[in-house]
């Protein structure tokens, strides 16, 4: 089953998981702020993605934007709302972060 890392308050995690619910995917619903994702995730996302697997809208994305992977996973583990989001995990490792609706129906729904 999915893992579906988000928070409540955040609206493009509202229009995933309604988007999820929509389609018929089963997934566990796991509240960012209080269980991160894996730290390899976290780690490979910093490391494919760079500064946009930060939320750029953080109080404090402009002054680490250019402070580089191992200040941002020590930033995010004090701040998980620094962490871009959505998040889906597949139970193999696989994971995608931010919510496109073309992007997850070519995923989810082959």
């Amino acid at each position: 089953m999915l893992e579906f890392y988000c928070k409540k308050s955040c609206r493009s995690c509202q229009k995933a998981k309604a988007w999820l619910d929509e389609n018929g995917i089963a997934y566990q619903y796991v509240d960012y702020t209080k269980r991160l994702p894996p730290r390899r995730i976290i780690e490979e996302a910093l490391a494919s993605m760079g500064a946009a697997a930060l939320r750029k809208r953080h109080k404090k994305f402009k002054e680490l934007a250019d402070a580089g992977a191992a200040v941002w996973l020590r930033e995010i583990e004090k701040d998980p709302n620094l962490l871009g989001r959505p998040i889906l995990v597949w139970p193999d490792g696989k994971w995608l972060m931010g919510f496109d609706a073309e992007e997850w129906s070519r995923l989810l729904k082959g």
